[in-house]
């Protein structure tokens, strides 16, 4: 049992009190929420090995000290369960890796928002969605309140307020909380996590910061290698944020689903030979740009002797991961902000500490 000592509010038992209340003091991010009872916030920490003080890290933009506490009442408030608190602390570890570059992210104008990656062996038991909608839609409890809790401790602890403290232009809808799994089991190739070097009786959360989902889908192609092109081709848009900075920054992430997945294994049967082919043609000719543009791109050394403008500097930076539904015509391009690289965090539970 823990000592709980967050500042406390009395509101009426009565649902819409709470949720008039968080609108109104703007710790709420506009749907209802749950009343963060000592009852609930202490079954949350009972699922971690950390005491209640223990500090996670200072979440920018105001770097407010995020405690072990303070993170469960948020999850408590978007509706986590207790084994669900210790995928939160997870992607908050992960985010606040100095190369995932936390403040740029939750100041910029940009929409990027962190999106929690989840590899292991409890994605079913917890509703981590992975296979039809998973990246919305799905009803999954663990992805839709992990994803809002990481949200939650970014505004509430971490400051982040749109037009204030940060300068999102639009925002998008995931910044209310996305977290989605990676159809482990229906992959030709070692998992996300497994090619960041863990182990595959770990759950693990990789935190990449994308700006949004880019969908592309396909009825012509039975060549994979054609359609791997293609994809490729998606990626390396003009107006990229991954054109405007350093070239060796930033991932994009590329969700294949199962049955392309399966297409692309036969001819491509080790997942570093996927992401050099994806490289290889990620480019696009720099007289597609405008004059003022080539100019530009030409200053930043973004141009090569072929007159070719390649999206990043190595394969490792295309990152591709198998979920979603069994409908097949569809993939999904995760652009990156171009100043970040995702980072990944074990969950840490209370059995296994």
């Amino acid at each position: 049992m823990s000592t709980l000592t967050a500042e406390q509010v009395e509101v009426a038992a009565n649902p819409r009190a709470l949720y008039e209340l968080s609108l109104a003091e703007s710790w709420g991010d506009g749907a209802p929420l749950l009343p963060p009872t000592d009852d609930v916030v202490q079954a949350l920490l009972d699922a971690t090995p950390y005491p209640a003080d223990h500090v996670v890290g200072a979440l920018p933009p105001k770097y407010g000290v995020a405690t072990v506490e303070l993170v469960a009442i948020n999850a408590a408030m978007a509706g986590c369960e207790p084994a669900a608190l210790p995928f939160v602390l997870a992607a908050l570890e992960a985010l606040l890796v100095p190369e995932w570059n936390a403040f740029g992210l939750t100041t910029t104008t940009s929409s990027v928002f962190p999106l929690p990656i989840v590899n292991g062996p409890s994605r079913d038991a917890l509703g981590i969605d992975y296979r039809a909608g998973c990246m919305g839609g799905a009803g999954g409890r663990g992805s839709m309140t992990i994803g809002r809790a990481v949200s939650l401790c970014l505004r509430n602890i971490g400051g982040q307020r749109a037009g204030v403290t940060s300068r999102s232009v639009f925002g998008q809808p995931a910044r209310f909380g996305i977290c989605f799994g990676e159809w482990e089991e229906r992959s030709p190739w070692p998992s996300l996590a497994a090619r960041r070097g863990y182990s595959a009786a770990l759950d693990v959360v990789t935190v990449h910061g994308t700006k949004g989902t880019f969908p592309l889908a396909d009825i012509n192609n039975d060549d994979p290698a054609d359609l791997l092109f293609l994809i490729a081709k998606c990626t390396a848009f003009p107006l990229s944020n991954m054109y405007l900075g350093n070239v060796e920054n930033g991932e994009m992430v590329i969700a294949i689903n199962p049955m392309w997945a399966e297409r692309f294994g036969k001819a491509f049967p080790d997942v570093q030979s996927v992401q050099a082919f994806l490289r290889e043609h990620a480019w696009q000719p720099i007289e597609l740009w405008p004059a003022a543009n080539q100019a530009i791109l030409r200053k930043k050394n973004r141009v090569d002797e072929r007159g070719r403008v390649y999206l990043c500097a190595g394969p490792d930076q295309m990152v591709p991961i198998v979920c979603g539904g069994l409908g097949s015509l569809h993939a999904v391009v995760l652009p990156s902000f171009g100043e970040s690289r995702m980072q990944s965090a074990v969950v840490r539970t209370r059995e296994g500490a």
